[in-house]
């Protein structure tokens, strides 16, 4: 017979419990089992065997919930470290995220509470994961199996036409399971067809685009990179009022990945030494090279699209950055406005808005606490923030008698942190107690902890695009020539990209997306006919990233 755990009582801590309410200070929690027994201001009495955790001088919290993840199996303790205890996957296999929830439920693998939907729905699958549909009895078919096989909700992507929305949306509502959306256009028609929320606030800068100038700039984006945060640089504030009280009236939940627009605000820099700084724990030594180049060069877009800062970058805005995601920096800290205009005035009446990373294109666990800091940054209150990511979160998940707060009968799952994150929201990542299922948790990082089960296949989220080279001048040399300066145009150059002459790499100018500067050494310049391609680098692990561009030709001129 198994021995039962003495409960756990927290004592003398500052509680905010995700509520909203004023914080109780000098608060006790009584954990047994995995449930939340008794919370209350003061001492009470509980069971001798209890073990006493001292919470004086720090803050206790709800679990944290990333309601917007790509899981990966190197996560679990990360997460975990962060006091993430609970995570919503966004898009993987789906009988192997099923089957990894269900083994971290069972204690069998480290992890926090995973909440899958498989690949979601798409009008065109571009990934083995993702789930094409081709009209309304295909997605009914889908949606009635996915349900059967155990999904936690039901995710539409691009591509999924209305018709195809409703009748997912009907399931859904028939087994009491949200459905989510990463949608394209106007949030109206995916909200009035069944959507419950929305990705990266995707819908809803575009709901306010009325202008015909606005309109045209923005169906000029072929990108899905620019139009994660470039529609909120046209966003229409005379129309958030209208907008806000819709989505706030038809309880619909935005996920603004409000992390991503750190590069646009000068956080890159920080950012990225401070993961620097962390992946030098020794604890930390499974993480694979290709994540370590992935968080500390931010390929593509990662922490936002990088900014374009000079007059040069704007006059050939136009002609090819909206390609890369790149806009100008007074356009983006002018987006970041209204986003944050938007989402305070949809919190104001009543709405929804949920914390979420895009992790693993963002480190796990740490961008949680720096997407909170955004959100305050953007205008909300630290205690908004925090409710973003515990009460209004586990809504979102459809698990708010569950989780989200500090509340008898509610799962265990608490975290306390050192400092008071409603003086400064940058506290929440001073975390000192994890607890988790009523476990309280060993926090630190090994060496030696391992993916009992891999994902099927690889796929990892930004790279360097294959470089695409039109012309090259001067297009021939001579053998008496010291070097050539050459001029090569086209796109996907990045300040990493290598002009090659022949099978020889070359010194490289980057000059902009559009444009590099290469010099060829008089010692390469040898009578014939040389390839001339562009090379972007390639992490180890990256499929379909990176690579070698098409060949121009340049001939060298034999010397007499």
């Amino acid at each position: 017979m198994a021995t039962q755990k003495p409960p756990i009582v927290i004592q003398g801590g500052r509680l905010i419990d995700g509520n909203g309410g004023k914080p109780v200070d000098n608060a006790t929690v009584v954990i047994e089992g995995n449930r939340i027994k008794q919370v209350a201001a003061g001492k009470i009495d509980f069971p001798r065997e209890a073990r006493v955790i001292d919470a004086g001088g720090k803050t206790i919290l709800p679990g944290f919930i990333d309601n917007h993840i790509h899981y990966r199996g190197f996560m679990g303790e990360i997460l975990l470290a962060y006091g993430v205890t609970s995570v919503r996957d966004l898009g993987n296999p789906l009988e192997w995220i099923l089957a990894l929830r269900d083994a971290i439920n069972m204690g069998k693998i480290t992890g926090p509470r995973i909440f899958g939907a498989g690949g979601g729905f798409y009008g065109h699958a571009t990934a083995a994961h993702h789930m094409g549909v081709a009209n309304v009895d295909e997605a009914r078919a889908m949606g009635r199996k996915l349900v059967q096989l155990g999904v936690d909700y039901l995710k539409i992507h691009l591509g999924v036409s209305l018709d195809i929305i409703r009748a997912v949306a009907e399931i859904g509502r028939a087994e009491n399971m949200k459905l989510t959306g990463h949608l394209e256009s106007n949030i109206f028609p995916y909200v009035e067809a069944g959507i419950d929320g929305t990705e990266h606030g995707s819908g809803s800068a575009e709901a306010t685009i009325r202008d015909e100038k606005s309109l045209k700039t923005l169906a000029s984006w072929e990108t899905w990179l620019i139009k994660f945060l470039g529609p909120w640089t046209l966003a229409e504030r005379k129309h958030f009022p209208e907008v806000t009280e819709f989505l706030a009236k038809k309880g619909t939940f935005i996920e603004p990945t409000a992390v991503l627009w750190g590069a646009s605000l000068g956080m890159r820099e920080r950012w990225e030494k401070e993961d620097y700084e962390w992946l030098k724990n020794p604890g930390l030594a499974y993480i694979s090279e290709s994540e370590r180049i992935l968080w500390l060069d931010h390929y593509y877009l990662a922490y936002g699209p990088r900014v374009a800062h000079d007059v040069k970058d704007e006059v050939i805005f136009g002609d090819g950055y909206s390609y890369y995601g790149i806009l100008p920096q007074d356009e983006m800290k002018e987006g970041f406005r209204r986003m944050g205009e938007f989402i305070c005035q949809l919190v104001k009446a009543g709405g929804h808005v949920v914390t979420g990373t895009d992790a693993p294109a963002v480190a796990p666990g740490i961008s949680l606490h720096r997407d909170m800091e955004l959100l305050v940054m953007a205008g909300l209150t630290p205690m908004q923030a925090i409710q973003a990511a515990t009460k209004t979160g586990a809504a979102y998940l459809g698990k708010e008698k569950e989780l989200g707060t500090v509340e008898a009968g509610k799962l265990a799952d608490v975290v306390i942190v050192n400092g008071d994150p409603l003086a400064d929201i940058t506290q929440t990542r001073r975390v000192d107690t994890v607890i988790k299922d009523g476990e309280v948790l060993d926090t630190s990082y090994h060496a030696w902890f391992s993916d009992l089960m891999p994902r099927p296949y690889g796929q990892d989220f930004y790279g360097y695009p294959v470089p695409n080279l039109e012309r090259i001048s001067p297009v021939a040399g001579s053998e008496k020539d010291s070097e050539v300066v050459l001029n090569l145009k086209g796109k996907g150059f990045f300040p990493t990209s290598v002009v090659h002459f022949g099978a020889t790499p070359i010194p490289t100018q980057y000059i902009s997306p559009l444009e590099l500067v290469a010099k060829i050494p008089s010692r390469a310049l040898r009578g014939g006919t040389v390839p001339v391609c562009v090379v972007n680098p390639k992490p180890y692990q990256l499929r379909h990233r990176g690579g070698t561009s098409n060949a121009l030709s340049f001939v060298v001129r034999f010397a007499q």
